[in-house]
Protein backbone atom coordinates (compact mmCIF):
# COMPACT_ATOMS: atom_id res chain seq x y z
CA UNK A 1 0.00 0.00 0.00
CA UNK A 2 2.99 2.35 0.01
CA UNK A 3 3.59 4.80 -2.83
CA UNK A 4 7.16 6.09 -2.93
CA UNK A 5 7.29 9.38 -4.86
CA UNK A 6 10.36 10.66 -6.64
CA UNK A 7 10.67 13.05 -9.54
CA UNK A 8 12.94 11.45 -12.14
CA UNK A 9 12.75 8.34 -14.29
CA UNK A 10 16.24 7.26 -13.16
CA UNK A 11 15.35 7.53 -9.47
CA UNK A 12 12.12 5.58 -10.10
CA UNK A 13 14.05 2.71 -11.72
CA UNK A 14 16.68 2.68 -8.96
CA UNK A 15 14.14 2.80 -6.15
CA UNK A 16 12.10 -0.03 -7.65
CA UNK A 17 15.16 -2.23 -8.12
CA UNK A 18 16.55 -1.64 -4.62
CA UNK A 19 13.23 -2.22 -2.85
CA UNK A 20 12.71 -5.45 -4.78
CA UNK A 21 16.28 -6.62 -4.14
CA UNK A 22 16.25 -5.88 -0.39
CA UNK A 23 12.70 -6.84 0.57
CA UNK A 24 11.42 -9.36 -1.98
CA UNK A 25 8.37 -7.15 -2.53
CA UNK A 26 7.48 -6.23 -6.09
CA UNK A 27 6.97 -2.66 -7.26
CA UNK A 28 4.75 -1.23 -9.95
CA UNK A 29 5.87 2.03 -11.54
CA UNK A 30 4.05 5.08 -12.91
CA UNK A 31 5.70 8.10 -14.51
CA UNK A 32 4.88 10.69 -17.13
CA UNK A 33 6.86 9.10 -19.96
CA UNK A 34 4.79 5.92 -19.88
CA UNK A 35 1.92 5.58 -22.34
CA UNK A 36 -1.45 6.07 -20.60
CA UNK A 37 -2.31 2.43 -21.34
CA UNK A 38 0.85 1.25 -19.57
CA UNK A 39 0.08 3.45 -16.56
CA UNK A 40 -3.35 1.84 -16.31
CA UNK A 41 -1.83 -1.66 -16.46
CA UNK A 42 0.69 -0.80 -13.74
CA UNK A 43 -2.11 0.65 -11.60
CA UNK A 44 -4.08 -2.60 -11.98
CA UNK A 45 -1.11 -4.61 -10.74
CA UNK A 46 -0.72 -2.36 -7.70
CA UNK A 47 -4.45 -2.29 -6.90
CA UNK A 48 -4.94 -6.06 -7.17
CA UNK A 49 -4.16 -7.70 -3.80
CA UNK A 50 -3.57 -11.01 -5.58
CA UNK A 51 -1.08 -9.69 -8.17
CA UNK A 52 1.99 -9.85 -5.94
CA UNK A 53 2.74 -6.15 -6.39
CA UNK A 54 2.91 -4.47 -2.97
CA UNK A 55 4.52 -1.08 -3.56
CA UNK A 56 4.14 1.68 -6.15
CA UNK A 57 7.11 3.83 -7.16
CA UNK A 58 5.91 6.90 -9.01
CA UNK A 59 6.50 10.45 -10.16
CA UNK A 60 3.99 13.29 -9.81
CA UNK A 61 2.05 11.55 -12.60
CA UNK A 62 0.50 9.53 -9.76
CA UNK A 63 -1.72 12.50 -8.97
CA UNK A 64 -3.32 12.64 -12.41
CA UNK A 65 -6.54 10.75 -12.93
CA UNK A 66 -5.61 7.18 -11.96
CA UNK A 67 -7.51 5.29 -9.26
CA UNK A 68 -4.98 3.81 -6.81
CA UNK A 69 -5.32 1.98 -3.48
CA UNK A 70 -2.57 3.90 -1.71
CA UNK A 71 -2.39 3.77 2.09
CA UNK A 72 0.74 5.86 2.54
CA UNK A 73 2.61 8.34 0.34
CA UNK A 74 6.35 8.66 0.99
CA UNK A 75 8.12 11.62 -0.62
CA UNK A 76 11.77 10.86 -1.40
CA UNK A 77 12.31 14.63 -1.64
CA UNK A 78 10.26 17.80 -1.80
CA UNK A 79 12.03 19.41 -4.70
CA UNK A 80 11.99 18.72 -8.44
CA UNK A 81 13.57 19.90 -11.67
CA UNK A 82 11.13 22.13 -13.55
CA UNK A 83 12.98 22.17 -16.88
CA UNK A 84 15.36 24.95 -15.97
CA UNK A 85 16.11 24.68 -12.25
CA UNK A 86 15.51 22.54 -9.15
CA UNK A 87 12.70 24.10 -7.13
CA UNK A 88 10.61 23.20 -4.07
CA UNK A 89 7.45 21.22 -4.79
CA UNK A 90 4.47 23.57 -4.71
CA UNK A 91 1.68 23.46 -2.15
CA UNK A 92 -0.86 22.40 -4.79
CA UNK A 93 1.32 19.56 -6.13
CA UNK A 94 2.17 18.30 -2.62
CA UNK A 95 -1.52 18.20 -1.72
CA UNK A 96 -2.48 16.63 -5.05
CA UNK A 97 0.00 13.78 -4.57
CA UNK A 98 -0.38 13.39 -0.81
CA UNK A 99 -4.15 13.45 -1.13
CA UNK A 100 -4.05 10.14 -3.00
CA UNK A 101 -3.39 8.30 0.27
CA UNK A 102 -6.42 6.65 1.85
CA UNK A 103 -8.66 6.99 -1.23
CA UNK A 104 -10.29 4.65 -3.79
CA UNK A 105 -11.02 1.34 -2.15
CA UNK A 106 -7.99 1.39 0.13
CA UNK A 107 -10.13 0.26 3.06
CA UNK A 108 -8.27 2.68 5.30
CA UNK A 109 -10.09 5.30 7.37
CA UNK A 110 -7.09 7.59 7.00
CA UNK A 111 -4.28 8.03 4.53
CA UNK A 112 -0.76 8.81 5.65
CA UNK A 113 1.82 11.14 4.10
CA UNK A 114 5.46 11.29 5.13
CA UNK A 115 8.92 12.18 3.83
CA UNK A 116 12.13 10.20 3.55
CA UNK A 117 14.22 12.94 5.13
CA UNK A 118 13.44 14.46 8.53
CA UNK A 119 14.43 17.88 7.22
CA UNK A 120 11.52 17.73 4.72
CA UNK A 121 8.84 17.09 7.34
CA UNK A 122 8.35 20.74 8.30
CA UNK A 123 7.78 21.73 4.68
CA UNK A 124 5.56 18.70 4.09
CA UNK A 125 3.32 19.53 7.06
CA UNK A 126 3.09 23.16 5.97
CA UNK A 127 2.21 22.23 2.39
CA UNK A 128 -0.43 19.70 3.43
CA UNK A 129 -2.19 22.17 5.73
CA UNK A 130 -2.09 25.26 3.52
CA UNK A 131 -4.56 26.14 0.82
CA UNK A 132 -2.97 26.67 -2.60
CA UNK A 133 -2.68 30.35 -3.60
CA UNK A 134 -5.57 31.77 -5.59
CA UNK A 135 -5.16 32.18 -9.34
CA UNK A 136 -4.73 35.85 -10.17
CA UNK A 137 -5.26 35.61 -13.93
CA UNK A 138 -6.30 33.19 -16.67
CA UNK A 139 -4.19 32.45 -19.73
CA UNK A 140 -5.67 32.74 -23.22
CA UNK A 141 -4.37 32.05 -26.73
CA UNK A 142 -5.16 33.83 -29.98
CA UNK A 143 -7.75 31.98 -32.06
CA UNK A 144 -7.15 30.75 -35.60
CA UNK A 145 -9.29 33.60 -36.95
CA UNK A 146 -7.15 36.14 -35.13
CA UNK A 147 -3.94 34.52 -36.41
CA UNK A 148 -5.18 34.48 -40.01
CA UNK A 149 -6.23 38.14 -39.84
CA UNK A 150 -2.91 39.11 -38.27
CA UNK A 151 -0.90 37.11 -40.84
CA UNK A 152 -2.48 39.12 -43.69
CA UNK A 153 -0.88 42.24 -42.25
CA UNK A 154 2.58 40.62 -42.38
CA UNK A 155 2.46 38.23 -45.34
CA UNK A 156 6.24 37.64 -45.52
CA UNK A 157 6.76 36.97 -41.82
CA UNK A 158 7.52 33.43 -40.65
CA UNK A 159 4.74 31.80 -38.66
CA UNK A 160 7.17 31.05 -35.81
CA UNK A 161 7.70 34.83 -35.50
CA UNK A 162 4.07 35.80 -36.06
CA UNK A 163 2.64 34.45 -32.81
CA UNK A 164 5.27 36.04 -30.51
CA UNK A 165 4.81 39.36 -32.30
CA UNK A 166 1.04 39.21 -31.82
CA UNK A 167 1.52 38.41 -28.14
CA UNK A 168 3.79 41.45 -27.75
CA UNK A 169 1.32 43.78 -29.46
CA UNK A 170 -1.96 42.50 -28.06
CA UNK A 171 -3.76 44.00 -25.08
CA UNK A 172 -6.01 41.95 -22.81
CA UNK A 173 -8.47 42.79 -20.06
CA UNK A 174 -7.51 42.62 -16.39
CA UNK A 175 -7.56 39.09 -15.09
CA UNK A 176 -6.12 37.61 -18.30
CA UNK A 177 -2.74 37.16 -19.91
CA UNK A 178 -1.60 35.75 -23.25
CA UNK A 179 0.13 32.41 -22.88
CA UNK A 180 3.80 32.11 -23.68
CA UNK A 181 4.76 30.81 -27.10
CA UNK A 182 7.88 29.07 -25.73
CA UNK A 183 6.36 25.58 -25.60
CA UNK A 184 5.05 25.89 -29.16
CA UNK A 185 8.11 27.60 -30.59
CA UNK A 186 10.04 24.37 -31.26
CA UNK A 187 7.02 22.87 -33.07
CA UNK A 188 6.63 25.93 -35.29
CA UNK A 189 10.36 26.05 -36.08
CA UNK A 190 10.52 22.34 -36.94
CA UNK A 191 7.96 22.68 -39.75
CA UNK A 192 8.66 26.29 -40.82
CA UNK A 193 10.05 25.30 -44.24
CA UNK A 194 7.15 22.96 -45.10
CA UNK A 195 4.44 24.60 -47.30
CA UNK A 196 1.54 24.46 -44.86
CA UNK A 197 -1.37 26.86 -44.57
CA UNK A 198 -1.80 29.11 -41.53
CA UNK A 199 -4.70 26.89 -40.43
CA UNK A 200 -2.60 23.72 -40.69
CA UNK A 201 0.29 25.28 -38.79
CA UNK A 202 -2.08 26.50 -36.08
CA UNK A 203 -3.63 23.02 -35.78
CA UNK A 204 -0.22 21.36 -35.45
CA UNK A 205 0.76 23.68 -32.59
CA UNK A 206 -1.78 21.80 -30.47
CA UNK A 207 -0.66 18.34 -31.55
CA UNK A 208 0.39 15.95 -28.74
CA UNK A 209 4.07 16.12 -29.60
CA UNK A 210 7.42 17.16 -28.17
CA UNK A 211 10.23 17.70 -30.66
CA UNK A 212 13.14 17.60 -28.23
CA UNK A 213 14.93 14.74 -29.96
CA UNK A 214 15.99 14.02 -33.54
CA UNK A 215 13.68 11.04 -33.99
CA UNK A 216 10.57 12.96 -32.95
CA UNK A 217 11.53 15.86 -35.23
CA UNK A 218 12.02 13.45 -38.14
CA UNK A 219 8.66 11.73 -37.62
CA UNK A 220 6.81 15.02 -37.08
CA UNK A 221 8.25 16.48 -40.28
CA UNK A 222 7.16 13.40 -42.27
CA UNK A 223 3.65 13.78 -40.91
CA UNK A 224 3.61 17.52 -41.69
CA UNK A 225 4.79 16.89 -45.28
CA UNK A 226 1.96 14.39 -45.78
CA UNK A 227 -0.49 17.10 -44.73
CA UNK A 228 1.14 19.75 -46.92
CA UNK A 229 1.25 17.60 -50.07
CA UNK A 230 -2.05 15.75 -49.41
CA UNK A 231 -0.22 12.41 -49.60
CA UNK A 232 -0.96 9.14 -47.80
CA UNK A 233 1.29 8.33 -44.85
CA UNK A 234 1.30 4.81 -43.39
CA UNK A 235 2.29 4.47 -39.76
CA UNK A 236 4.60 1.51 -40.46
CA UNK A 237 6.63 3.65 -42.87
CA UNK A 238 7.52 6.07 -40.04
CA UNK A 239 7.46 4.10 -36.79
CA UNK A 240 9.27 0.77 -36.44
CA UNK A 241 8.38 -1.32 -33.38
CA UNK A 242 10.73 -4.28 -32.76
CA UNK A 243 9.52 -7.79 -31.98
CA UNK A 244 11.76 -8.36 -28.94
CA UNK A 245 11.17 -7.13 -25.39
CA UNK A 246 13.57 -4.27 -24.50
CA UNK A 247 16.86 -5.49 -23.05
CA UNK A 248 17.86 -2.19 -21.41
CA UNK A 249 16.39 0.94 -19.88
CA UNK A 250 17.47 2.89 -22.93
CA UNK A 251 15.42 0.54 -25.11
CA UNK A 252 12.36 1.17 -22.90
CA UNK A 253 12.87 4.90 -23.42
CA UNK A 254 13.12 4.33 -27.18
CA UNK A 255 9.82 2.40 -27.18
CA UNK A 256 8.15 5.16 -25.18
CA UNK A 257 9.40 7.60 -27.80
CA UNK A 258 7.95 5.43 -30.57
CA UNK A 259 4.64 5.23 -28.74
CA UNK A 260 4.38 9.02 -28.61
CA UNK A 261 4.78 9.13 -32.39
CA UNK A 262 2.10 6.43 -32.74
CA UNK A 263 -0.24 8.49 -30.55
CA UNK A 264 0.49 11.55 -32.66
CA UNK A 265 -0.27 9.60 -35.86
CA UNK A 266 -3.65 8.47 -34.52
CA UNK A 267 -4.44 12.02 -33.36
CA UNK A 268 -3.69 13.25 -36.87
CA UNK A 269 -5.91 10.53 -38.36
CA UNK A 270 -8.95 12.23 -36.81
CA UNK A 271 -7.96 15.66 -38.14
CA UNK A 272 -6.53 14.64 -41.53
CA UNK A 273 -8.14 11.28 -42.44
CA UNK A 274 -7.17 11.70 -46.08
CA UNK A 275 -3.47 11.30 -45.13
CA UNK A 276 -3.52 9.19 -41.94
CA UNK A 277 -5.45 6.02 -41.23
CA UNK A 278 -6.69 4.66 -37.89
CA UNK A 279 -7.03 1.19 -39.40
CA UNK A 280 -6.36 -2.23 -37.85
CA UNK A 281 -2.69 -2.12 -38.83
CA UNK A 282 -2.13 1.14 -36.96
CA UNK A 283 -3.83 -0.13 -33.81
CA UNK A 284 -1.90 -3.42 -34.04
CA UNK A 285 1.37 -1.45 -34.02
CA UNK A 286 0.14 0.58 -31.06
CA UNK A 287 -0.90 -2.52 -29.11
CA UNK A 288 2.40 -4.30 -29.83
CA UNK A 289 4.37 -1.30 -28.59
CA UNK A 290 2.35 -1.14 -25.35
CA UNK A 291 2.72 -4.90 -24.80
CA UNK A 292 6.52 -4.69 -25.13
CA UNK A 293 6.70 -1.74 -22.71
CA UNK A 294 4.59 -3.58 -20.16
CA UNK A 295 6.73 -6.73 -20.45
CA UNK A 296 9.89 -4.66 -20.00
CA UNK A 297 8.51 -2.97 -16.87
CA UNK A 298 7.73 -6.34 -15.32
CA UNK A 299 11.33 -7.47 -16.01
CA UNK A 300 12.88 -4.12 -15.11
CA UNK A 301 15.24 -5.47 -12.46
CA UNK A 302 16.78 -7.83 -15.01
CA UNK A 303 17.50 -5.19 -17.62
CA UNK A 304 21.04 -4.02 -18.29
CA UNK A 305 22.15 -0.61 -17.09
CA UNK A 306 23.95 1.11 -19.96
CA UNK A 307 25.13 4.31 -18.28
CA UNK A 308 27.91 4.60 -15.70
CA UNK A 309 26.28 7.73 -14.33
CA UNK A 310 23.32 5.59 -13.31
CA UNK A 311 25.56 3.49 -11.05
CA UNK A 312 26.94 6.59 -9.37
CA UNK A 313 23.48 8.04 -8.83
CA UNK A 314 22.25 4.69 -7.51
CA UNK A 315 24.94 4.68 -4.84
CA UNK A 316 23.99 8.19 -3.76
CA UNK A 317 20.30 7.23 -3.62
CA UNK A 318 20.78 3.90 -1.87
CA UNK A 319 21.21 5.25 1.66
CA UNK A 320 17.93 7.15 1.48
CA UNK A 321 16.08 4.05 0.36
CA UNK A 322 17.68 1.90 3.07
CA UNK A 323 16.35 4.34 5.65
CA UNK A 324 12.88 3.88 4.23
CA UNK A 325 13.21 0.11 4.44
CA UNK A 326 14.85 0.08 7.89
CA UNK A 327 18.02 -1.55 6.53
CA UNK A 328 21.33 -0.73 8.24
CA UNK A 329 23.73 -1.96 5.57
Amino acid sequence: GDCVVTFSRLAIYQTKELIEAKTGMRCAVIYGGLPPESRVEQAKLFNDPESGYDVLVASDAVGMGINLTINRVVFMALEKFDGSDVRPVSVSLTRQIGGRAGRFGSGAKHGYVTAMEARDMKMLKANMTQMPPSLMAAGINPTLEVMETFSHQFPKMKFSQLWPMLCDMAEVDDGYFICSFSEKDAIAETIEDIPLSIGERYQLLYAPVSVRDDYSKMAFRKYAKAIAFKSICKLASVVHVPDAVPASRDEIRTLEQRHRMITLYLWLSYHYPESFSNDDESFEIKTRCETLIQAALINLGKLSNTKTTQRKAAAENAQKIRQLLGINS
